[in-house]
């Protein structure tokens, strides 16, 4: 019997030639190699098996010749970049699909991506399956966030991170892809809300720790738009979703961080063009690192017995075997096909693939996953222990909140007095005296930091709080970092200063630190109140502002 004929395109790049080389062991497909170059494809059969037959994806002519003289069971399209495809990205996937051929591609951008299910209907009508980012993004990452979110009554965030090792081989299409970003507006969800940053901003370090496997530790990774930005949103009904990509190499992630500020600030449309000189150079630089990448997918949530949690999900690939990472869901998939278990249509990649799938595939080149449960903590809850859960109800729910929340009331207001509290007044940027005015408190809180941002009457002014290596909150005005030591008492959480610091290292004079007279408690209907009162030991108030407030929908 006849196998099924799979032609694909971009054979002799990266993850085309790694998608073709398992395709091949695997021995179910008659596998045609395509590309624009017939002595390389010559060159790549002859080395790994199958066939090849040469053409340009970008002439219509010798797509249809093609598609008529192989009659391909599926096509596969690996070549890329997908953002460049021009004013008809979807030609080439609508000539497959018009000719009853199943298409596939491994895009990773967010437009091509998102606006392929505009092919739904056609693909229906001919009885095929297309689906478009059959990749690392959104095939992988959303079958992970799928098993991750299962159970949870609401989610607050869902994170993906790739780091793969310096050593992992670079070609122009994905250089072009990622230098594409850099700088360029990008739009994202937060806390519920659209928000537009730029691209390679927002550097963390992220770790990865599975069992059996050398850690990765301390890796860099930047905002870049892929199609989980488009679509996790709305499919987990998630408040916060990013996607996060980096370097091994801090010197090159650090470069490009500060290069991205010449797209920016306008100095240069786009680094794409800058593609082959930066790859050459960093062809220079191999031995800088490892041949060790991985993968993370993240999702914080609340569980059914109301406690967050953070789910994680890592993925440790060694000896150069991360790029074989994106190629798995094609190949999934089309075993699937032949098998019955895949629906007609066009539409992205999303949770066409199990996780157990997945971790049959890795299996291959030795890529293991672990996932991680965890609760996730604020802040507040770290610093008190077990006093947490002694407080009052209202204080409690206000401070035991991941993700954005916002709080109304009234307040009323008594401002500086001295010289020193004036001075000290307004380089915080507390308010001035009022009364009975209203108040609008919004808390961003995370495990690690929170931002309060207090507005009276339209007038605001913001601090951010953290947990320090002693277990004290600290909360920084300005350039003025206190450490607070919290105390239930009365049932009132006080928030006596202890120490305080000028430009985070500086120690304040003891005469010269300010006091805080301060509680937060519940007032007879229930409502959450504070009472903060700070001033000098000697030299006047700086502010005394009190209140009530009452969280909102949001």
């Amino acid at each position: 019997m006849n196998k099924p004929v799979v032609l694909l395109l971009g054979a002799t790049g990266l993850f085309g030639g790694l998608l073709a080389q398992r395709l091949i062991r695997q021995a179910r497909f008659d596998v045609v190699c395509s590309g624009r170059n017939e002595e390389r494809l010559k060159a790549f059969c002859n080395e790994y098996g199958g066939r090849y037959h040469q053409f340009d994806r970008d002439d219509i002519c010798a797509v249809d010749e093609a598609l008529i003289s192989l009659k391909p069971f599926a096509v596969v399209d690996c070549a890329g970049p997908y953002h460049a495809y021009g004013d008809l990205p979807y030609r080439f996937a609508t000539a497959v699909i018009e000719a009853g051929c199943h298409y596939f591609d491994i895009a990773d951008t967010s437009r091509f991506v998102k606006g392929f299910a505009s092919l739904n209907e056609l693909a229906k009508e001919r009885g095929v399956t297309a689906l478009s980012g059959c990749s690392a993004t959104p095939a992988i990452s959303s079958s992970i966030a799928d098993h991750l979110v299962r159970d949870l009554a609401e989610v607050e965030a869902v994170t993906t991170v790739i780091i793969p090792g310096n050593r992992t081989r670079r070609t122009l299409s994905v250089m072009r892809s990622v230098l594409s970003q850099i700088g360029q507006p990008m739009k994202i969800t937060r806390h519920g809300e659209g928000e537009i940053v730029s691209g390679w901003s927002e550097t963390e370090r992220f770790d990865l720790n599975v069992k059996g496997k050398n850690k990765i530790c301390g890796r860099l990774a930047s905002l870049v738009d892929t199609p989980d930005i488009a679509f996790f949103a709305e499919r987990y009904k998630a408040k916060t979703v990013l996607f996060k990509a980096g370097l091994e190499v801090r010197l090159f992630h650090h470069a490009l961080v500060l290069a991205r500020w010449l797209v920016v600030c306008g100095l240069a449309k786009s680094l794409e063009p800058l593609a082959s000189a930066l790859r050459w150079i960093a062809s220079w630089f191999e031995w800088a690192g490892s041949a060790e990448g991985g993968m993370k997918v993240s999702v914080l949530g609340i569980n059914q017995n109301g406690v967050y949690e953070r789910r994680e999900w890592d993925l440790i690939a060694d000896d150069g075997h991360g790029p074989n990472i994106p190629t798995l869901p094609v190949s999934i998939i089309l075993n699937k096909i032949l098998d019955g278990g895949v629906g007609t249509g066009a539409r992205a990649c999303l949770g066409e693939i199990t996780l157990d799938e997945l971790d049959e595939a890795l299996a291959e080149f030795d890529g293991r996953t672990q996932v991680h449960v965890t609760p996730a903590e604020p802040i507040f809850k770290k610093a008190l222990g077990s006093s947490f859960d002694q407080l009052p109800a209202p204080v409690k729910a206000l401070h035991n909140q991941l993700g954005k929340h916002v709080y109304e009331g009234k307040a009323t207001i008594k401002g500086p007095t001295g010289i020193l509290g004036r001075v000290a007044s307004l380089l915080v940027g507390f308010p001035r005296s009022a009364s009975d005015i209203p108040v609008k408190v919004t808390v961003t809180a995370n495990e690690k930091s929170e931002t309060w941002v207090r507005e009276f009457d339209g007038k605001s002014f913001c601090s951010h709080l953290s947990v320090d290596q002693d277990g004290y909150v600290q909360e920084r005005f300005g350039l003025l970092a206190i450490r607070l030591g919290l105390e239930l008492k009365n049932n009132k959480l006080l928030y006596p200063v202890v120490r305080g610091r000028l430009f985070g290292f500086i120690p304040f004079p003891t005469f010269l630190l300010p006091q805080s007279i301060s509680h937060e408690e519940v007032d007879g209907e229930g409502r959450f109140v504070f009472d903060v009162l700070v001033k000098f030991r000697f030299g006047g108030r700086i502010a005394h502002y009190k209140g009530w407030l009452v969280r909102q929908a949001y």
